[in-house]
């Protein structure tokens, strides 16, 4: 294989200077292998509307909506497999969030699963050509650091029309874009092989045509024309006819065109029905904002009132220590008076037994002989001494008495101004811990309640968010599909007009979405406009029922008997490049929910969870209650849960339905 590869390479760049010299003439490839215009629908491209693809015709354009955002996805054209030959195409990029989407031919496709040649273009207007060999790609433009791709002037960007030309003969390519040359290949690992289509993950592009012609006879026209001048009549017959099957086709597109404005007027009430619930969800989230607000100033002031009263209570707890430090000196200065008031006394007890003691020796000296009298004068001027001592010792003893007792009155009457003041504290303080413990288990409690609803209104915001996320994409989504109506050919003027008279129309239901909110009468009145609308469109959709059932039936007939040569392909060519060939597959479906059939003119609410070509297996909504589905006029089916009266009761439901991963769902009128 790796021989293989350097072979290829070693070709490539031998030949590199000569191919850009040698471009293939397409004058003798008059044969048509396929010559699809998508105007209806033909037997070379299928139709897919699943969860991962939606190819469909829409004006005049094979629509490509690849939503797996993992994978790319091949298209095998039936019937188309050459040798030499000449594609010619028209395609454009649709805008998408994939800054890398890209759509390509598929050149030579090998039903051995070995390999294919791929032609890219993406929407940076730049391109890229390579080779499956085996299971894996490789790349044969470019650089492996550009992943292959480059920039080239011809190339239009996003929306814009790119016209592709591509001539084999001898395994030589020659590749143009927009009529001009742009690059010459040489691949001689694939003789023949089959051609189709190539989108890359999440993106979208509509093909305008498809042409595959080979080697061959000039076509009848052109050779009755230059042989025998007398079949004029039969080519301008042909073309007669030709002109009446192109008529038939404008008919065909304008009641397309009609059934499309069906559509998008019924698109247009859902969303009138949407903004609506949205609008009464709004009211009430304001109203829960309202008070939320009021909970939190209330709080707030709690908040204020508890750190006021934390506040006085350090400054009453100051108060307290500093009364008590005082009540603790002045009882130490009470000791310190009462233990020298306690000595003083003892002092005193001592001197009048001493007095005592002379008094007695005195009364002994007056009996004895008058030798004594001396030493009892002697005596008498001491006991006159210690009189007058003792006199002014007990006048000391007495003021520091009154002294004390009044410092006791003073600071026995203190204390208990004291005692009674830090008794008065301690109840005030008691009563303000009480009051602070209170108001701190309120306030832990309304600041749990606070985050509870804070949380709740948090998860509430996020799920409003997230639902006028989804509102927003579907009008985008809405918008684009209006946008693609507009026809650009020549020979769709009538589209354009009907496209414009359209955006008319969406400007004024909007002008009539903006009445809607202003009162419920208006309301009414509105709502029953549109009813009247929709079953004057719905008597038109009628009309057309019948050829929607003989495509119904064509379409599938066509996929019985290419169901195998696509399974055959798809799943064992690019199934090792991410491509999934069960996407291909339809499910048969059984014991679908009982079909509700609408009566009377009741408006009532439900909730949409998808409208399908078929009906569903009962397992897809096997964890929801009341799912029910009616048939619609256009031959889908509309998947709903739940009928209520109210909006709110149907906003409800809606949200238990998003929780349960159904996302897409979404409230709706029904008039029953």
């Amino acid at each position: 294989m790796n021989q293989l590869i350097l072979t290829t390479l070693f070709l490539l760049a031998f030949l590199s200077t000569t191919l850009n010299a040698q471009q293939i003439s397409s004058d003798a490839y008059n044969t048509d292998i396929i010559h699809e215009d998508f105007d209806t629908e033909g037997k070379y491209f299928k139709i897919v509307t699943n969860i991962d693809n939606y190819f469909v015709l829409d004006n005049g354009d094979y629509l490509l909506s690849r939503n797996n955002k993992d994978s790319e996805y091949a298209i095998i054209a039936n019937n188309s497999s050459v040798t030499d030959f000449v594609i010619k195409t028209e395609v454009r990029i649709g805008p998408s969030n994939n800054k890398k989407a890209s759509v390509g031919i598929i050149l030579k496709a090998q039903q051995d699963i070995k390999g294919a040649i791929i032609f890219e273009i993406n929407k940076k207007k730049e391109y890229r050509i390579k080779q499956l060999i085996g299971s894996n790609y490789q790349i044969l433009s470019g650089n492996e650091k550009q992943d292959g791709w480059l920039k080239n002037k011809l190339i239009n960007g996003v929306d814009e029309h790119n016209f592709i030309e591509i001539r084999s003969e001898k395994n030589i390519y020659d590749i143009y874009i927009n009529s001009e040359y742009l690059t010459t290949i040489f691949i001689p690992n694939f003789n023949s092989g089959s051609c189709g289509l190539i989108i890359s993950p999440a993106t979208k592009a509509r093909i305008s045509y498809f042409y595959i012609n080979t080697k061959g006879e000039s076509n009848v026209v052109a050779n009755h024309t230059i042989k025998n001048t007398a079949s004029v009549n039969d080519s301008i017959e042909e073309l007669n006819k030709r002109i009446v099957i192109l008529e038939e086709n404008k008919a065909k597109l304008n009641e397309l065109n009609s059934n499309n404005k069906a559509l998008q007027s019924t698109e247009v009430e859902v969303l009138t029905a949407k903004n609506t619930s949205l609008a009464n969800i709004t009211i009430e989230q304001e109203k829960e904002i309202k008070e939320l607000n009021y909970l939190l100033t209330s709080l707030k002031e709690k908040v204020n009132k508890a750190e006021g009263l934390e506040t006085s209570n350090i400054s009453i707890q100051m108060t307290v220590n500093s009364l008590t430090s005082e009540k603790n000196s002045l009882s130490s200065e009470v000791k310190i008076l009462t233990t020298r008031n306690s000595d003083l006394a003892s002092l005193s007890s001592l001197q009048e037994k001493e007095i005592i003691a002379l008094n007695t020796a005195i009364e002994n000296f007056r009996n004895s002989s008058s030798q004594s009298r001396a030493a009892n004068k002697k005596l008498n001027e001491k006991i006159s001494g210690l009189k007058q001592k003792i006199s002014l010792e007990k006048a000391a003893n007495t003021d520091l008495t009154n002294d004390l007792k009044k410092i006791s009155k003073s600071t026995t009457a203190q204390i208990k101004q004291l005692t009674t003041e830090i008794n008065i504290l301690k109840n005030k303080v008691a009563k303000l811990q009480t009051s602070n413990s209170t108001l701190t288990a309120d306030l832990s409690t309304e600041k749990s309640a606070q985050s509870e609803i804070k949380n709740g209104f948090s998860n509430s915001l996020k799920n409003k968010t997230t639902e006028i996320s989804t509102l927003t994409t579907e009008l985008n989504n809405a918008k684009e599909k209006l946008k693609s109506a507009e026809k650009t050919s020549k020979d769709l003027k009538e589209c354009t007009t009907n496209a414009s008279t359209l955006s008319v129309d969406l400007k004024d239901a909007n002008t009539e979405l903006r009445t809607l909110k202003t009162t419920q009468t208006k309301h009414d009145k509105v709502t029953k406009e549109l009813n009247n609308e929709i079953t004057f469109l719905s008597n038109q959709i009628s009309t057309l029922e019948l050829q929607l059932q003989n495509t119904k039936s064509e379409i599938r007939a066509l996929e019985i008997i290419n169901t195998d040569l696509k399974a055959l392909f798809i799943q064992k060519d690019f199934e090792l490049n991410g491509i999934k060939a069960s996407d291909m597959i339809k499910e048969t479906t059984v014991n679908v929910p009982t079909t509700k059939h609408l009566k009377n003119n009741k408006v009532v609410y439900a909730v949409q969870l998808g409208i399908f070509m078929q009906t569903q297996n009962a397992s897809v909504y096997k964890n929801l209650d009341e799912v029910w589905y009616q048939s619609i006029d256009n031959g889908t089916y509309q998947y709903l849960s739940g009928e209520f009266t109210s909006p709110k009761e149907a906003a409800d439901h809606q949200k238990a339905i998003n929780a349960k991963g159904y996302t897409s769902a979404y409230v709706i009128t029904i008039t029953k």
